[in-house]
């Protein structure tokens, strides 16, 4: 029986489109999502631009949609300059990760490409025995999370500090 997920996509505001597009491109490889729209790209959903006819037009926005397929796009950025905001402190958005080394990743590369350590990867107990995450803040203040629920032996589990608290602390 396939499980019927009720959310659509998300949508996120940020200020320069060419950093989120590395950012996000590289950040959600591991956990599965690629760029499967992009406003500019015609190959990605996009419609070619006309130099003549653009520059008398109001300047349309540059999105970018990222999903498993084009048919089911998860993520919207869409590019607002100096009027995106993230929001505060107790919002985050997490991404179910298929591995924990998908988790290793998504926070190594978030690192790499401008984003902040916001929880290394580690097992969080208080939130379940096999509760594995990372948490980061993209270049724009978005707080992200990537998390992979599956049951490891234990012998994997040597060395992971299951007391970690280091869950949305920072920033």
């Amino acid at each position: 029986m396939t499980h019927f997920n009720p959310l659509g996509h998300l949508s996120i505001g940020v200020r320069d489109y060419s950093v989120s597009k590395a950012f996000y491109s590289a950040i959600l490889f591991p956990i599965g999502l690629s760029l499967v729209y992009d406003s500019e790209d015609p190959a990605k959903g996009g419609k070619a631009l006309n130099p003549d006819a653009d520059a008398t037009k109001k300047k349309r926005t540059r999105t970018l949609g990222f999903g498993p397929d084009a048919d089911h796009e998860l993520l919207n950025i869409f590019e607002f300059g100096d009027d995106a905001a993230a929001p505060g402190a107790g919002f985050h958005l997490a991404f179910n990760a298929p591995t924990r080394d998908a988790v290793v990743e998504f926070h190594a590369m978030a690192i790499g490409f401008g984003g902040s350590d916001n929880g290394a990867p580690g097992i969080r107990k208080h939130y379940g025995a096999n509760y594995f995450a990372a948490f980061v803040v993209d270049p724009d203040g978005w707080r992200l999370e990537a998390v992979c629920k599956t049951e490891v032996d234990e012998e994997e589990n040597v060395g992971v500090d299951g007391e970690d608290d280091n869950v949305e602390t920072k920033k």
